[in-house]
């Protein structure tokens, strides 16, 4: 059941990816993402105010500060990654996430991996590098490294992946002292704050220039953001960071390569299969030998 809702909120989180795309075609990023943290900060608010919570505030404070910060700064990269380049080649770069959320789990949390899930994890990394290789050929793999390094879109999402990476870690540090309405409500609280500071007018200007076509898809793109959030937070108490990590970047790598073919006609590769068949066997090496 567990490791299910770990499989939801990847699919969940894989839709996201494809509507955050084509709705970047017609809105600020930065726009974007404040309606998305305004519905969630409603929907938190609204959890709050029928449920119970608790949250002790001192330890939460400053893992919680740092997790808003690193989460709209990451996220503006994100949406600047994917507007610029291939869907195919820069969600794949999202594979390196399990790797360094594998590294800052153990340092903050103390949550060890078996060795077969370390070689689960350097499957990903590898499939990851097959997606982005031109031929499966070593030279190949080993040129894909420098043409991830050489492409502006490919070194944001390497930040992206690394500050992803620790998301997911202060999340379950700063659930420790609150439960997920609170944490919710707080995080989507001072996003909005801060985006709304950095955007003023530019917001309402951005808002009246939509088409009724173009809300339509911004609401389904915020709906499924939502949710991809809300199962995640549960899916983190659950389980350990990298396995949800895994499941989540190894369902998005596999997504990527279908949805960019169906809709931004990007071309399926042998070694894209190859790819999608590694980050496959590294997931079932991470999810089954605990």
């Amino acid at each position: 059941m567990y490791i299910f809702i770990c499989i939801l909120s990847a699919f969940c989180w894989a839709t996201f990816d494809l509507t955050r795309k084509l709705s970047l075609k017609f809105i600020n990023p930065k726009i974007l993402l404040l309606l998305f943290s305004t519905v969630q900060l409603i929907v938190f608010t609204t959890w709050i105010l029928t449920s119970d919570f608790s949250i002790n505030l001192p330890n939460y404070y400053l893992p919680g500060t740092i997790l808003i910060a690193v989460g709209i700064f990451s996220s503006i990269l994100f949406l600047k990654a994917i507007n610029d380049s291939q869907l195919s080649l820069t969600i794949p770069l999202l594979s390196f996430s399990p790797v360094f959320s594998s590294i800052f789990a153990f340092l903050f949390l103390g949550e060890r991996l078996s060795h077969i899930q370390y070689i689960g994890v350097i499957f990903i990394f590898i499939g990851t590098l097959s997606l982005y290789a031109k031929e499966l050929t070593v030279n190949s793999f080993l040129s894909s490294i420098l043409i991830i390094i050489n492409d502006s879109s490919a070194r944001l999402m390497l930040g992206v992946s690394l500050m992803w990476s620790i998301t997911p870690v202060l999340d379950k540090i700063c659930l420790q002292y609150s439960t997920i309405n609170i944490h919710g409500f707080l995080q989507s609280l001072g996003t909005s704050i801060l985006l709304l500071l950095i955007l003023g007018r530019t917001f309402k200007k951005g808002l009246t220039k939509l088409k009724k076509k173009e809300i339509k898809l911004i609401s389904i793109t915020i709906m499924v953001g939502t949710m991809a959030t809300i199962l995640q937070l549960y899916a983190i108490i659950f389980n350990y960071v990298p396995i949800m990590e895994s499941i989540k970047r190894s369902v998005g790598q596999f997504s990527s390569v279908i949805i960019g073919n169906l809709f931004f006609n990007e071309p399926i590769t042998l070694q894209k299969i190859f790819g999608v068949f590694l980050l496959t066997t590294g997931v079932t090496f991470v999810i089954f030998q605990i």
